[in-house]
């Protein structure tokens, strides 16, 4: 009896060091994975009948400035990421032009996708976005987008799955 007793308190030693010593590992990979904010609007989603959603996202205010904007449209995909370059890529809305905004992406840019990884959003577009009248401007206006999340400290575009410089 008191050998299984030994085995049986050796068991639950060795379980509880293995959880207290993974546990730190564990939660950073699941902040940097997205997967709670994910799981986050998804409940938020099915307490509310609305299927509507408040983004922010960057249009230029002036030719050296950003501004980040509100704006409220359809839940399009299954992540605020999503929603929010959606509505970046449909451009300002017309609140947001009468107060000076503008859009330097090119107006038939679509989203591709987009993946969370190690808190660097990368951002796959549609080949048009190569057009956008002034690319470094875009570019500014993607990053100041992404960097509206907490979760997210670096951007990196992609134009069909390719990274550009």
């Amino acid at each position: 009896m008191s050998r299984t007793l030994l085995v049986l308190l050796s068991w639950l030693l060795f379980t509880l060091l293995v959880v207290v010593l993974g546990y730190p590992k564990v939660r950073t990979a699941l902040d940097e994975s997205g997967v709670l904010l994910l799981l986050q609007d998804q409940q938020s989603a099915s307490g509310q009948a609305s299927n509507l959603r408040t983004v922010q996202v960057a249009f230029a205010d002036s030719p050296s400035s950003y501004q980040l904007f509100s704006t409220k449209g359809a839940r399009l995909g299954g992540s605020a990421y999503h929603d929010t370059f959606e509505a970046l890529l449909n451009g300002p809305s017309l609140e947001a032009i009468k107060l000076g905004a503008v859009s330097y992406i090119h107006p038939d840019t679509r989203l591709r996708g987009l993946t969370l990884s190690n808190r660097i959003l990368y951002v796959d577009l549609s080949k048009e976005y190569l057009l956008s009248p002034d690319l470094k401007r875009a570019y500014s206006q993607i990053k100041k987008t992404a960097l509206g999340f907490s979760r997210v400290k670096d951007v990196v575009v992609l134009v069909e799955g390719e990274k550009i410089n």
